[in-house]
């Protein structure tokens, strides 16, 4: 038996027993699928717990459902966090789909001394990458979606990391950095929240990556090659992924 079409949901759709859908979920369920009443779908709140729901009533403003049973789905840990210096052109696109695809909890966009592109529109540049991150999510059948931040400048994001939570760890990708990043993985094998910075293109400037040194960031290389920035994110989450995932 084939697996029910899966979507995300907020909170506030969830009334007792039942789940309301709207906006671009309805066309997708009742135009492209060509879903009924009495077909069933499966629906993530995106904080774990999924529903498994039957359709009650179709409309165009919205599809009504019926609650038939949940699960709860556990979070994985520790939690990554990508703080992603701006890139030119849409390659943020791919680094927020693939960030997501490979378990990042959150994506922050950081404006670095070396960053090229100008960010204009930025509230609208932020939903689209939510937007991005939360169809990466559905396709690849994850219970939460990452929450990407609004465009951070670098310092200030740093000065937010000072002094770091408990039980986190903080890394900084650098191509002057000699440890190989498994050493330090090894070292924390039970380490509930990672932070990792990787700089746009040309990477971070030395006063840059003195100042992350400075408030707790280690210097780890992902290899003898010099990756470019949305290899570099891949890489370096694929790496935390088959450590600890």
């Amino acid at each position: 038996m084939s697996r029910p079409p899966r979507f995300f949901i907020s909170l506030d759709q969830i009334s007792g027993p039942h789940i309301s859908i709207v906006g671009e979920d309805v066309r997708h369920i009742a135009t492209v699928l060509r879903m009924q009443t009495g077909d069933e779908l499966l629906l993530c709140d995106g904080e774990g717990t999924e529903y498994k729901v039957k359709i009650t009533r179709v409309e165009r403003s919205g599809i009504t459902t019926e609650i038939t049973g949940q699960s709860k789905q556990e979070l994985r840990y520790p939690r990554l966090t990508l703080g992603q210096g701006l890139p030119k052109s849409d390659k943020m696109d791919l680094i927020v789909q693939k960030a997501t695809e490979l378990g990042a909890a959150g994506i922050v966009p950081l404006v670095t001394e070396r960053t090229i592109v100008k960010v204009r529109d930025e509230e609208k540049r932020t939903a689209r990458w939510q937007k991005i991150a939360k169809e990466a999510a559905m396709q690849s059948n994850r219970p939460d979606i990452p929450k990407v931040l609004s465009i951070r400048r670098f310092d200030d994001y740093l000065r937010a990391q000072d002094p770091p939570r408990a039980g986190t760890l903080l890394l900084l990708p650098w191509e002057e950095g000699t440890e190989p990043v498994k050493n330090v993985l090894r070292r924390n094998p039970a380490i509930q929240n990672i932070v990792v910075l990787i700089g746009p293109e040309g990477g971070f400037s030395t006063t840059e990556a003195e100042s992350a040194k400075t408030r707790g960031f280690h210097p780890v290389s992902l290899g003898p090659n010099i990756l470019r920035t949305e290899t570099a994110a891949i890489a370096v989450l694929g790496m935390l992924g088959y450590e600890y995932f």
